[in-house]
């Protein structure tokens, strides 16, 4: 199982192709599978042609890193907007636009969300070696972003309300306060740090995302893949994340990680895998992870 030799060499032919066209086209190949050839098609149709190929990158995490960029620019273009706009109302004393900032918030992350899940997707069904429908995934992209871009929006609401209510309150209280005072004391819920915060944290579960799916629709083929617990494996990772690095999710819960996987926690930069690998043989090279982290940590300690 896995790819053919010269896949990704057809498929990046294809993409240059297409880029040079400017649009969805054809590619004849003896190479690329015809359900492949669907899918990427459909992905074409769905998320434009460059988005459509951005499996090929070389590395998961330089496309996250990618996602996580655009998705921090739009958010805080939008908060950077309504900072001003929140800082206006308290002072004379008006309704603040949630519902304005709302609706703008989730026409900036819903698109980005489904076409990373179907972009992740198309790469995780390559790896595999398995095609799928193209509709039922595009489909399910959408669906998914369109919920769960919503119910994001609605919690980022209800924080930004509890922080615009605090600062009313001190701005009645205060005598003399500005407008700059108050954007300072509202820079938590319209700050960058914010957007940096969402950005990562929610292409980690768009990304995380689109591994669940794939793993279902194999698994309905009768072929039973197993997710596996994936971090970055930097200086960075954390302790809660750290322990979970190659362990298969029949162990996530022992170690307190929800069963849908990815994010963990706030900011959280991991992933899963999926793999047909007998429990027995995961769990050994997890092991194997875990005394090299323990043999790290204990280096840094050293320094």
């Amino acid at each position: 199982m896995g790819p053919p030799d010269g896949l990704f060499g057809e498929l990046g032919r294809w993409r240059d192709k297409a880029i040079k066209r400017g649009r969805p086209c054809n590619f004849n190949s003896d190479i690329i599978p015809d359900w492949l050839d669907a899918e990427v098609k459909a992905a074409m149709d769905a998320v434009g042609v460059e988005r459509a190929f951005g499996f090929l990158k070389q590395t998961d995490w330089a496309a996250r890193a990618a996602a996580e960029r655009r998705i921090k620019r739009k958010i805080q273009a939008i908060l950077k907007e309504y900072l001003n706009k929140a800082a206006r109302a308290i002072e004379q004393g008006e309704q603040f636009d949630y519902a304005g900032m709302a609706d703008d918030l989730q026409a900036a992350i819903q698109p980005e969300l489904s076409a990373m899940v179907v972009d992740t997707a198309l790469g995780v069904s390559v790896d595999v070696g398995i095609g799928f429908d193209p509709t039922i995934i595009n489909t399910h992209a959408l669906e998914w972003a369109r919920n769960y871009s919503y119910e994001l929006v609605t919690g980022l609401t209800e924080t930004t309300r509890r922080q615009i209510a605090e600062v009313q309150r001190s701005f009645i209280e205060t005598p003399g306060m500005t407008q700059g005072d108050m954007e300072k004391l509202l820079e938590p819920a319209f700050g960058p740090v914010r957007a940096e915060m969402i950005a990562t944290t929610e292409a980690t579960r768009a990304f995380s995302e689109a591994t669940n799916e794939i793993q279902q629709l194999v698994n309905q083929t009768g072929l039973q893949m197993v997710r596996v617990w994936q971090t970055q494996n930097d200086e960075i990772v954390c302790d809660l994340c750290g322990p979970l690095n190659g362990r298969p999710e029949t162990e996530w819960a022992a170690y307190g990680a929800d069963m849908s996987g990815p994010p963990r926690h706030v900011r959280c930069r991991c992933s899963s895998s999926l793999t047909a690998r007998p429990i027995e043989d995961i769990q050994a090279e997890a092991e194997e992870l875990a005394r090299q982290r323990e043999a790290y940590m204990r280096e840094l300690e050293n320094v």
